[in-house]
């Protein structure tokens, strides 16, 4: 009997750890340079050529995504016209933990709840046309990478990019 018991008690023990050895529950996302995903955005929009888009000093950064700076990422490129009359903003971002993932999420989120406004608060955009394209904007995120995409005729195109490359 007591062989018995410590065969079903070692079998019970096995097929216990071997439940935990899948992913727990997470699924992995493929490792994706991030630079790459950027150099094909500008192949969908050849206009960002000749300078027209420019890194984000960290000045700025801290004044547009305040807490971003302060994240732990492996990459981040965060791209906008030194100056525009059309919306253009391109962060890119992996972050080190999903913890910091969240937050980068929550902070490109707000980036462009600030730009659209509220009832009480006009919108950081200032222009009605400024406006509406935030309204168009997206966080996209595939694991701990975390895109803002503010870009005025391609928006689709490079969510799609952005998307893909983890496929």
């Amino acid at each position: 009997m007591k062989k018995w018991m410590t065969l079903i008690l070692s079998l019970s023990a096995v097929l216990a750890l071997t439940a935990c050895g899948g992913s727990g529950g997470k699924t992995e996302t493929k490792d994706v340079d991030l630079t790459e995903v950027y150099a094909s955005m500008e192949e969908v929009c050849d206009w960002w050529t000749d300078g027209y888009m420019e890194d984000i000093s960290e000045e700025m950064l801290d004044l547009y995504y305040p807490g971003l700076s302060e994240l732990e990422t492996e990459q981040l490129i965060a791209r906008t016209p030194l100056m525009s009359g059309v919306v253009n903003e391109v962060v890119l971002v992996k972050c080190a933990s999903s913890e910091d993932a969240d937050k980068a999420q929550e902070i490109l989120q707000g980036r462009i709840d600030y730009q659209v406004g509220d009832e009480t608060n006009p919108g950081g955009a200032w222009y009605p046309e400024s406006i509406e394209q935030w309204k168009k904007t997206t966080v996209q995120r595939q694991g701990n990478c975390v895109a803002l995409l503010a870009v005025a005729d391609t928006q689709s195109q490079l969510e799609d990019i952005f998307n893909q490359a983890f496929e």
